[in-house]
């Protein structure tokens, strides 16, 4: 694919220690990396002294991300797959793939000395590992590139990219830098984030504070369901004790998942405990579904270990197993961001007798005294059910992968 302006920008003038590229999804800013930037710093150094890196969020996203689209554009011949070692062959030399989500992968690249570094979603690293990783490039002729999209101004990186001392290039995109794009691919995407946090940052490229209310669109979300059978049926579930104990009932009509009713009791406000098994006959009348042949399945905070065993050992009156339980995928901001564009682009409905999950979004902000982004840890239940729901059904991915087909 032919080069945009801004990718041939980037050739031509990052020639510092520390190159990045900073800004919104889709715009280009990767694919120069992995066709023209990687392989030719590779090369360049092939016969200097050090280490060669690539850099994610984790080894299965540096394959993803990095190494698997290499591969796409230069064959498997000359991009190879991550060894045991951590090691993958790309351009004819060595690559060390390590990631970088946890301060335990700091020891992977302690004492090294590298050559050249490769960092891919580099806001989401650990502070830690890019600390180390700065006194690693420690050769005359040491170089990183990166790229990632911008989160909170506060954030380290940040200030790193702020440091007035700092030798680095560093670039800026808009999702408007990439002409290969559709105009109805752009237009979709603005309408996903439009007025949420994500708008600035994924589509605006800007390091923005996240303020206000998390779902600021959650009043276009309310609708009747539909009459009439549903296809699909699935239970959400944000588990609680002293905590309420919060659950959706989702149906899907067509294309739309609809919270139909929901289930709320907090132990706390009617001064009466539960146990699970009170918990669990509450949900079997909650989650009754008239003749349902198979197992329904469950989406279940993760960390709920006793009631989602309790869960999978229920039966019904025929004997058979009566859930599937599936422990929810619990990454908050990503869920959330996710949550918002389903919202938005009416993936997702709600229907008005849901009344205490209204009540939730009325007062579920970011909390504005954090030093990271982060909701107020307060009256979230149905919130965080309705965020388990969303990311672990992959409602946006599935919209992505149907209507979505221009990738870098």
């Amino acid at each position: 694919m032919k080069l945009t302006a801004k990718q041939n920008e980037y050739i031509r003038e990052a020639h510092a220690r520390w190159n990045l590229k900073i800004g919104a999804v889709r715009s280009g800013k990767s694919y120069v990396d992995i066709a023209a930037v990687i392989p030719a710093h590779l090369r360049r150094l092939r016969e200097k002294d050090g280490l060669n890196v690539i850099i994610g969020v984790s080894k299965e996203t540096v394959e993803r991300n990095v190494l698997y689209p290499m591969r796409e554009i230069y064959t498997s011949a000359v991009v190879g797959t991550i060894n045991s070692r951590n090691i993958a062959i790309v351009c004819g030399v060595p690559v060390y793939c390590l990631g970088a989500e946890k301060a335990s992968q700091i020891a992977k690249i302690q004492g090294s000395s590298i050559k050249y570094c490769y960092g891919d979603e580099i806001a989401k690293w650990h502070e830690g590992v890019f600390n180390i990783l700065k006194s690693r490039l420690d050769k005359p002729y040491s170089r990183f590139d990166g790229a990632c999209n911008p989160e909170h101004p506060g954030h380290w990186l940040k200030r790193f990219i702020d440091d007035a001392e700092l030798s680095a290039y560093i670039q800026h995109y808009t999702i408007f830098d990439n002409p290969h794009l559709s105009k109805d691919f752009v237009d979709n995407l603005c309408l996903e984030y439009r007025g949420t946090v994500f708008y600035d940052r994924l589509i605006l490229g800007k390091w923005t504070l996240a303020e206000g209310l998390v779902y600021p669109m959650y009043a276009e979300a309310v609708d009747e369901p539909p009459k009439g059978e549903a296809a699909e049926y699935v239970v959400s579930i944000d588990y609680g004790t002293q905590n309420a104990f919060a659950a959706l009932m989702w149906e899907r009509h067509g294309n739309v998942w609809y919270a139909v009713r929901e289930y709320y009791y907090s132990g706390r406000e009617s001064k009466i405990q539960k146990t699970d098994e009170d918990y669990a006959q509450d949900i079997d009348e909650f989650a009754r579904v008239e003749g349902l042949t198979e197992p329904l399945r469950v989406i279940i905070d993760p960390s709920a270990a006793s009631f989602i065993a309790l869960l999978r050992r229920r039966r019904g009156d025929d004997g058979e197993r009566r859930y599937r339980v599936i422990p929810a995928d619990n990454a908050v901001l990503d869920g959330i961001r996710e949550t918002a564009a389903a919202m938005k682009t009416g993936l997702i409905k709600v229907s008005p007798s849901c009344v205490n999950w209204r009540r939730e979004m009325e007062g579920y902000v970011w909390d504005e005294k954090a030093t990271e982004d982060r909701p107020v840890k307060a009256n979230d239940h149905l919130a965080d059910g309705m965020r388990y729901f969303t990311r672990t059904m992959r409602i946006m991915k599935r919209k992505t992968q149907e209507r979505f087909k221009e990738m870098w």
